[in-house]
């Protein structure tokens, strides 16, 4: 019963390509997210480039400083024109 102090909380984001991207360049990308921003920071993604849903693999939730550096990292990107977070949320309700 995943709530009160058991609660784990994840966030939806969005990104909108400058272009529409070709199956090999949306594989880089999201190979690229997974392997530099999601991976390393212990989360789990759930979509694909034009957005998703990310929370902490394994027990535990996403934070603030998550949100940020995956907004962060898809608005350095030159494939993408804009990227949004959403607050946290509890994942599994």
């Amino acid at each position: 019963m995943r709530v009160d102090e058991f609660q784990e909380m994840g966030f939806n984001f969005s990104a909108t390509p400058k272009e529409t991207l070709n199956d090999e360049q949306a594989d880089a990308l999201i190979d690229a997210l997974i392997g530099e921003v999601i991976a390393p920071r212990g989360l789990e993604f759930g979509g694909w480039v034009g957005g998703g849903f990310i929370c902490k693999s394994g027990p535990g939730s996403a934070t603030d400083e998550d949100r940020e550096a995956v907004v962060t990292w898809l608005r350095q990107r030159p494939e993408i024109e804009s990227a949004e977070a959403e607050p946290l949320v509890d994942a599994w309700h």
